[in-house]
């Protein structure tokens, strides 16, 4: 096992030396190419989840990830699952096939339960135990994911470990009709159908869409089923502003896996989620703007056919509104809002009513080449009670070559109520310091470089023999690096390591279930008519579990997908794709009951007009 790891380190450090090797004259890309590499940014590099408005990466003093629509179809993903499965300093494994649900996900270390994951800004976790299944959430909708690798309580509220957003497409502004339809089959009766519309007819713009994922699945009981709809309506008010409705559904079924399984139980479990929402923008001034916004979400969780037909049934309401007053200045940029939501939570064991407000304040001072941006959060549920989130951070651009980032906060996430029936009324704290540099130095080379440190207080874990949850002291501390090469040759490479060391703070014992090592790797090629594509994407996670679970690490996971343009005409195009998964047929998975897929293959087409 050490010996596969040293490989691993060796293949890594020969992949940043290759990146980092200087190239001939005929290699080298022109000025623009090294706009692909994030050190340039246009008004569509703006990010919206740091302070909940729009502003340069630049600017941003945390550490970011944005995951565009181009860059999740060259992955030949299905969910999000296969999406995050890329990024560095993500651990995300599919535990048995496209769809399937899966609980290994984590960000630096912060689990599945820490992270925040919304759809525009929606929040899409669970009060209760605020977790959230990503392979449940379609893709084919999004316009692009930021992912704030850290603490987010200082403008979003319960965000321990760290922010995913994900912004859905808006209507086409240029045409009446456009869209896409999309088909894909492969092995195990897998297939995958989409259909996108959109458009506008003044003052009306619309945004629809549509999909079905059905697998076998590639693990005992891991059969999947799941239906999307999803649609945005935008309606141009006639002097200022626009109101904007928006509609998700989402209701899938699928296996519960090797472990029941096993017991002989056939157990499904059935997920599904209703959102709606309605905004208003008003420019009230050439300065300042107004965004109110109603949300209504009900999601349901529940299986049945376990231990001889019982069901457990998991349902959540969640009705409420935001309010946001932005101002703009020649320096700077203030963000004061509010947000409130009343939930209803059955669990088998609790039927719980509690009502949550929060107030914020966001800057953003442009002082020259700083940007300093101050936050704050005050929020306030029962039985919880109150809890204060500040933040401070400084982004500094001495050229346009070169950022440097230092970010401090203190954030929280909400006590852990189910399974626990009598939950403890504290909030799960950290306290995290974030440094970091950006350059493309290097000629045809961007790196990122982020160390991170997380004192966490107060982290709940569930005693199952005790029926309750007891406290944890924790740390989780690590480096994050990063590598991009400008495309030489049409080619271009990608690379990334996050080491992450954490440990209980009171017995000194490194903790189990936390990623220690993760490595990324890719390599993309394009040809100069963009009528061929292709990417393959390699992935390492080493997770530190009990060796009674049988996990296995001794095998990087590869992927490929390949696309070629076969027609192509004004507006209209044809594609066909082809990708192949985990293609040496590698085994990693933490434990045994939950394996990983094995190797297969699929193959699809795909029409804009």
């Amino acid at each position: 096992m050490r010996g596969s790891f040293i490989k691993f380190c060796i293949a890594f450090s020969s992949a940043l030396l290759f990146l980092s090797a200087p190239l001939s004259p005929a290699q080298a890309s022109s000025s623009e190419d090294l706009k692909t590499l994030g050190m340039y940014y246009e008004a569509e590099d703006l990010v919206v989840s740091a302070t909940r408005n729009p502003k340069p990466l630049s600017q941003s003093a945390e550490n970011i990830t944005v995951i565009t629509a181009s860059q999740i179809e060259m992955m030949g993903a299905h969910t999000l699952v296969d999406v995050f499965a890329n990024v560095p300093g993500i651990q995300a494994s599919d535990m048995g096939g496209p769809g399937f649900f899966t609980e290994d996900f984590s960000i630096h270390g912060a689990d599945v339960n820490h992270i925040l994951v919304m759809l525009d800004g929606v929040t899409l976790n669970f009060f209760g135990n605020t977790f959230v299944d990503i392979a449940g959430i379609p893709i084919q909708n999004i316009e692009r994911i930021e992912i704030v690798k850290g603490p987010g309580s200082s403008s979003w509220g319960s965000a321990l470990g760290a922010v995913i957003n994900i912004v859905t497409k808006s209507p086409l502004e240029d045409v009446k009709t456009g869209g896409t339809l999309s088909f894909s089959g492969g092995e195990r009766g897998t297939r995958d159908s989409r259909g996108e519309i959109s458009g506008t007819i003044y003052p009306l713009s619309y945004y629809l869409y549509a999909g079905n994922l059905h697998s076998g699945g590639f693990r005992p009981n891991t059969r999947l089923d799941q239906n999307d709809i999803y649609a945005k309506l935008r309606w141009e008010l006639p002097k200022r502003g626009s109101l904007q409705f928006s509609v998700a559904y989402d209701h899938g079924t699928v296996g519960a896996g090797d472990l029941f399984s096993l017991l002989g139980d056939h157990v499904r479990l059935r997920r599904s989620y209703f959102l709606s929402t309605l905004s208003l923008n008003y420019p009230v001034t050439d300065n300042i703007d107004l965004d109110l916004s109603l949300r209504t979400i009900y999601k349901k969780n529940h299986s049945f056919g376990l231990l001889n037909g019982t069901r457990n049934l998991i349902r959540e309401t969640n009705n409420g509104w935001s309010s946001k007053l932005t101002w703009r200045t020649r320096i700077n940029t203030l963000v004061l809002g509010a947000d409130y939501d009343h939930l209803d939570s059955e669990y088998p064991w609790f039927h719980k009513f509690s009502d949550k407000y929060g107030l914020f304040l966001n800057d953003t001072l442009s002082l020259g080449d700083f940007s300093v941006t101050p936050g704050i959060r005050y929020d306030r549920m029962r039985p919880v009670g109150d809890f204060i989130s500040p933040s401070m951070g400084v982004a500094w651009n001495p050229s346009d070559r070169l950022t440097l980032r230092v970010y401090s906060a203190h954030g929280y996430s909400l006590p852990l109520i189910c399974p626990v029936r009598n939950p403890l009324p504290t909030q799960q704290q950290v306290t995290t310091v974030q440094a970091g540099v950006e350059s493309t130095y290097i000629p045809w080379l961007w790196l990122k470089t982020t160390f991170f440190w997380n004192q966490l207080s107060d982290i709940q874990e569930y005693d199952y023999s005790a029926h309750r949850a007891i406290l944890k002291k924790q740390l989780k501390q690590g480096v994050e690096v990063e590598g991009r090469s400008v495309p030489f040759f049409n080619t271009s490479l990608s690379a990334g390591y996050t080491f992450i060391d954490s440990k209980d703070r009171e017995t000194g014992e490194t903790l189990e279930g936390v990623p220690r090592h993760l490595v990324k790797l890719g390599i993309h090629y394009e040809d100069e008519r963009h009528s061929f594509r292709g990417a393959l994407f390699a992935r390492y996670g080493r997770l530190n579990m009990p060796a009674s679970l049988n996990g296995r690490y001794g095998s990087m996971i590869w992927d490929l997908n390949l696309t070629k343009e076969i027609y192509s005409r004004n507006e209209t195009a044809v594609e066909l794709f082809f990708n192949g998964h985990n293609l040496f047929n590698g085994s990693q998975y933490s434990w045994d009951i939950w394996k990983n897929a094995p190797r297969w293959f699929e193959g699809g087409i795909r029409f804009d007009f």
